[in-house]
């Protein structure tokens, strides 16, 4: 307790500076380029980062609750045993996610450098790597010291993004031409859905296992809704604007619509003066490098929460070395953004959406704060296993799954629900991926049918227990 010291305005930065990465923008575009008009693509937008805040919302008011992170706490949720498959969907999509990021990073980098002609002989490829592996020894380095360098760390990065995006957006405001951005005409609005998904996938869903990780430092007696409060604005703010300009961007120019779906980073680059690759190389690495920071102190978080017994930092460290190797995997495969978050990201959405419902919709219904005594051994207030969540976190998860679809041949099982109520799959509902809203309200519906009972026996066994 003595340790719990953080105000709540701390949140903002803690989450502003993990989402202020101008690969936003290019991920804007990718919104643009399903066929939508542009307030289409603006709705979908505001309506993922709006439904993105409940997860984030909810989970820092856990962790501020419990003082415990986020995978342990859901251990009330279902059961102190029964969340170790929880745990397993947490480090998969902190594994995932780490690595993108990563990948990103040093795809970025390559790019801006080769475009500012600096690459000092070095092919992409390798420039790709070293840029992977300072971002990987600098990220690692302060998620292993922890709480405190992770809060410093952050508070600088968001002072200097918001001023290399304010500045990035002055230099490029005279390429906007909204009267050609508004002549698009509207596609169908299941593709707004779709944008909707994808925005809830890449800002809410990435980061809803890791909301309790970086509240649980706040005073015991500060305000949870302030808490939450900061948190989601430090969340959204970023990431609608940085969206939504990646939007009207690739709307106003065809030209740039196609570069920033092809090559972003070098794109934006080609927008700004010749004396600005330095300021966009950090306007894209330090949030990058924010991001990776917080999926490895969470990620492990998120494999001690599975029973190890190893230390935070040896965690953390086993954590990293997967990410590295996923990064490098990406960079072998040559993947492409658009198989990253179109397919990918919305097929780890889908249980993690169904986790979070579950575990925001539990948090709603508690009155008294949690027993940390019992999240952390058998035996306490919670079961050893919650045989109506976890159950319905794996049939919701199947579910969820049925109603989304993917374009690589892997993952074309998905979607096997939609010949069952006679939707095509290759129809425009059938490419909205609206399995992850699905999974996400089906499991917000659960603790509220079925779990009251349960929680208040637990608040009352709290009682006792103090």
């Amino acid at each position: 307790d003595e340790q719990r010291v953080g105000r709540a305005a701390r949140m903002f930065w803690m989450w502003f500076a993990a989402n202020s990465s101008i690969v936003s923008i290019a991920f804007g575009a990718l919104i643009f380029s399903l066929g939508m008009s542009l307030r289409q693509a603006i709705v979908g937008i505001v309506a993922g980062v709006a439904a993105s805040l409940l997860p984030l919302g909810l989970g820092t008011l856990a962790g501020k609750r419990s003082s415990q992170p986020t995978m342990v706490v859901s251990r009330a949720v279902f059961g102190v045993g029964g969340n170790v498959i929880p745990a397993i969907i947490a480090l998969l999509s902190r594994l995932f996610w780490g690595a993108a990021m990563l990948w990103v990073l040093g795809r970025g980098t390559a790019a801006i450098l080769e475009g500012a002609q600096l690459t000092g002989g070095l092919s992409a490829e390798l420039l790709t790597l070293i840029a992977m592996g300072g971002g990987f020894v600098i990220a690692l380095v302060i998620a292993v010291f922890g709480y405190g360098m992770i809060a410093a760390f952050q508070l600088i990065v968001t002072i200097i993004s918001s001023i290399l995006i304010a500045g990035l957006i002055a230099l490029t405001a005279n390429r906007l031409n909204v009267a050609t951005a508004l002549t698009f005409a509207d596609g169908s609005w299941w593709l707004a859905a779709s944008a909707a998904v994808l925005v809830f996938s890449f800002v809410g869903l990435l980061w809803a296992n890791s909301a309790g990780d970086l509240a649980r430092y706040q005073r015991p007696g500060s305000s949870g809704a302030g808490a939450m409060l900061w948190a989601t604005f430090g969340t959204a703010l970023p990431s609608l604007v940085l969206i939504s300009y990646g939007a009207l961007l690739a709307a106003s120019d065809p030209n740039i619509a196609a570069g920033l779906l092809e090559n972003p980073l070098d794109t934006l680059g080609l927008l700004l003066p010749v004396w600005y690759p330095a300021p966009l190389l950090a306007a894209t690495a330090l949030s990058l490098i924010s991001g990776v920071v917080v999926t490895l102190y969470s990620g492990g978080f998120a494999f001690k929460a599975l029973g190890m017994s190893f230390s935070r930092a040896a965690s953390v460290i086993l954590v990293a070395v997967l990410v590295a190797a996923g990064a490098y995997l990406l960079t072998v495969l040559g993947a492409d953004m658009t198989t990253l978050f179109r397919d990918l990201a919305t097929t780890l959405a889908v249980p993690v959406a169904a986790w979070a419902g579950i575990f925001a919709a539990d948090t709603m219904i508690r009155n008294r704060r949690y027993h940390s005594d019992s999240l952390l051994r058998s035996g306490g207030v919670y079961p050893t296993v919650h045989w109506v969540n976890l159950p319905a976190l794996v049939l919701i998860t199947a579910i969820g799954f049925g109603l989304t679809t993917a374009s690589v041949s892997w993952l074309q099982w998905q979607g096997y629900l939609f010949s069952v109520i006679g939707v095509p799959i290759g129809g425009e509902l059938a490419s909205a991926d609206l399995g992850v809203f699905v999974a996400l309200l089906l499991g917000v519906l659960v603790p509220i049918v079925a779990g009251i009972p349960t929680i208040r026996r637990q608040e009352a066994g709290t009682v006792r227990h103090n």
